[in-house]
């Protein structure tokens, strides 16, 4: 179950790369909370702090494959020292000019500053992982394992941190500590003496260098990611709506934690096992179960039995996530890589986004909201069926290098 895990770290520098990532990272999960709490304390609105949330998000979507190309035509490591400096700059800026009672439209703007200047670390890491790791696919699959639950924990330990800190030295304090994270992992990422391997292969003088928006193989995987990602919103949407219908509100947050665990259990025991099917297959059949998974609450209204059935769906969530990063790295040009992580990124943001709106309008029917994302998984899984004849051997090879 391990293997792989342990084929991956036994390189030198694996470790501090992974750590580092996870770091660099936590202000995804960080940021969105810290505006709204910093919003509410300085103009006294929740609304304002939402507007802030949002237009952080919405310049992330946007901004990270930009950046995400950038780093595949001058290297990763000076768009990442200009983004997490960058972005941590604003952080500050933000921090300060809250404590001075700025005015609510200059926060706002500052948000929407800090999502522009969103490191693609995401992307960034995936595509080191599979320049370093080309021919250990073992290793590969752990590292890509990784990827999925650095997020997962992201989004766990994130608003736990927002949290805690805020209420010791008020919310200001959080975007200090974000500051720090995004220039801690940035900094150890860039570090890294191969780092630059992952701009993939020189092109001549002129030529012209493959895109994803340009590759029909690509944006069909953009849009499984859409459906994939908008059906974990859904999901929890309407598993809130659910525990409220129940009359037990409070109840959402243990329900939403047993599909997280779910996701995370089954995320590292996938990333640890040998698999015969290649990662296009594995997709479509993680999907399927995941189509499952997502329908069979709709017909259950005991929130016990909820939140069993969700851990038991989770199981295929982490793992889908990353068989779609596989099956990316499999199809994506080389000297594109990190621009296709990035787009995928962003299709999986957009996908979270519509998702939340169309539960929004489902929130009082929540059994519509479980088989609309059971709806949109098995549109996914027909999808990377439909597909798989036209990702098959499109595979590039890729120089292995260290991670020192």
């Amino acid at each position: 179950m391990t293997g792989g895990y342990r084929a991956l770290f036994r390189h030198p520098g694996a470790v501090r790369l992974a750590l580092g990532g996870l770091v660099g990272r936590l202000p995804v999960g960080m940021l969105g909370l810290a505006f709204i709490l910093v919003l509410r304390d300085t103009a006294g609105s929740y609304a304002m702090g939402g507007l802030a949330a949002g237009g952080y998000l919405i310049t992330a979507a946007v901004c990270v494959p930009l950046w995400s190309r950038a780093a595949d035509r001058v290297g990763p490591r000076p768009v990442l020292l200009t983004t997490g400096l960058g972005q941590a700059c604003v952080l500050v800026t933000f921090a300060l000019l809250a404590g001075r009672d700025a005015g609510a439209a200059v926060l706002v703007t500052l948000a929407a500053a800090t999502g522009v200047l969103l490191p693609p670390l995401g992307a960034v890491m995936r595509a080191l992982w599979s320049t370093a790791l080309a021919d250990e696919p073992d290793a590969k699959r752990a590292a890509f394992a990784c990827e999925s639950l650095v997020m997962d924990l992201a989004f766990v330990i994130g608003p736990t941190l927002v949290a805690g800190i805020a209420a010791l030295t008020g919310a200001a304090g959080s975007l200090l500590c974000a500051a720090a994270a995004t220039v801690t992992g940035c900094l150890t990422v860039a570090a890294s003496a191969r780092v630059s391997a992952v701009s993939g292969r020189r092109l001549p003088d002129g030529a012209p260098r493959p895109g994803p928006l340009r590759d029909p193989a690509q944006l069909a995987l953009l849009l499984i990611g859409f459906l994939l990602m908008g059906s974990v919103n859904l999901t929890e949407m309407s598993l809130v709506a659910s525990a409220d219908a129940a009359g037990h509100r409070h109840a959402s947050g243990p329900l939403i934690a047993a599909l997280a665990c779910g996701s995370l259990i089954g995320g590292f025991g996938y990333g640890g096992r040998r698999w015969r099917a290649g990662p296009a297959r594995r997709l479509a059949l993680l999907l399927a179960a995941l189509a499952a998974g997502w329908a069979v609450p709709a017909a259950v209204g005991n929130l016990w039995a909820l939140g069993a059935l969700l851990a038991l769906a989770g199981l295929a969530l982490t793992p889908a996530i990353t068989a779609q990063y596989e099956t990316l790295d499999g199809i994506a040009a080389r000297g594109s890589l990190t621009e296709s992580f990035g787009w995928l990124n962003a299709a999986g943001a957009a996908g979270m986004s519509a998702g939340a709106a169309v539960a929004g309008l489902l929130a009082g029917t929540p059994a519509h909201g479980f088989l609309l994302a059971a709806a949109s998984c098995a549109l996914a899984c027909a999808l990377a069926c439909g597909c798989r004849g036209v990702w098959h051997g499109r595979a590039e090879p890729a120089e292995s290098v260290s991670l020192m």
